[in-house]
């Protein structure tokens, strides 16, 4: 089963977030990530749109074993609740 970890603070470079909004009675997730060229300050949300929090999970765990153990890290709006079916979270 796949782990993550909060997010505190800002992103270091290398790290994905996926950051869990709420959407009326939904969750909803977007994955925010690095650019190609490594430049933190400009992050690129990847795809554009919010999308289910379990497509969220699966893109970043491919993402990751194409980029080697990149962290990846779980923003999550006030008010939503973690889902154990998408991984254990840490802290």
């Amino acid at each position: 089963m796949a782990r993550y970890r909060r997010l505190e603070g800002e992103r270091d470079e290398g790290q994905i977030v996926v950051q869990l909004l709420n959407e009326g009675d939904m969750v909803k997730a977007m994955i925010i990530a690095h650019k190609d060229t490594g430049d933190t300050a400009e992050p690129t949300i990847f795809p554009s749109e919010e999308m289910d929090p379990e497509e969220a999970f699966r893109t970043v765990e491919n993402h990751r074993e194409m980029l080697g153990d990149t962290e990846v890290l779980v923003k999550m709006e006030v008010g939503v609740e973690w889902d154990p079916a998408w991984g254990e979270l840490e802290g």
